[in-house]
């Protein structure tokens, strides 16, 4: 086997690190690509008619609340992102990046008017799974208590 010159400690880091981009790419992805086959399934013409048929008080209040669950969606895929930075098994990713990809396109369908129920299933459908992902993964309970464990340490130490 050839010298490439790094330690097996350095070609497990670079394993790791492409591990970790790997992952998160997929996420960010998911969602990029569920975000726009939503805003493509629909064509602007039966947006329109949509929201003239529901009338501009709903059209609003049901955009606003788009814009607002997508808040909590965003939330959600934040902690999801954090969590990649560890490796993942297949199964968890794909997971993972499914939810995404229906938390991305829930919004969308919503703002657009016209498959609103779609769109409300697809957005709270995806913030139950990662939810329960999250929730469900030993590995984001290990981190908090790190990142808990490190802090009170911290708080500690100030006195």
């Amino acid at each position: 086997m050839p010298d490439n010159g790094f330690l097996p400690e350095m070609q497990f880091d670079i394993a790791l690190r492409r591990g970790r981009i790997a992952g998160r790419a997929a996420l960010v992805g998911a969602i990029v690509a569920g975000a726009a086959l939503a805003a493509l399934v629909t064509p602007v013409e039966e947006a329109a008619r949509a929201a003239q048929a529901a009338g501009p008080e709903l059209t609003r209040l049901l955009r606003s609340m788009a814009g607002l669950k997508l808040l909590f969606a965003a939330g959600l895929l934040a902690a999801a992102y954090w969590r990649l930075a560890l490796p993942a098994s297949m199964w968890r990713l794909a997971s993972y990046a499914v939810a995404g990809a229906a938390m991305a396109a829930g919004p969308v369908l919503i703002w657009e008017m016209a498959h609103v129920r779609l769109g409300a299933l697809l957005l709270h459908g995806g913030l139950l799974a990662g939810a329960l992902l999250l929730w469900r993964d030993s590995v984001v309970g290990s981190r908090l208590g790190d990142m808990v464990a490190t802090r009170r340490e911290i708080l500690r130490a100030r006195g």
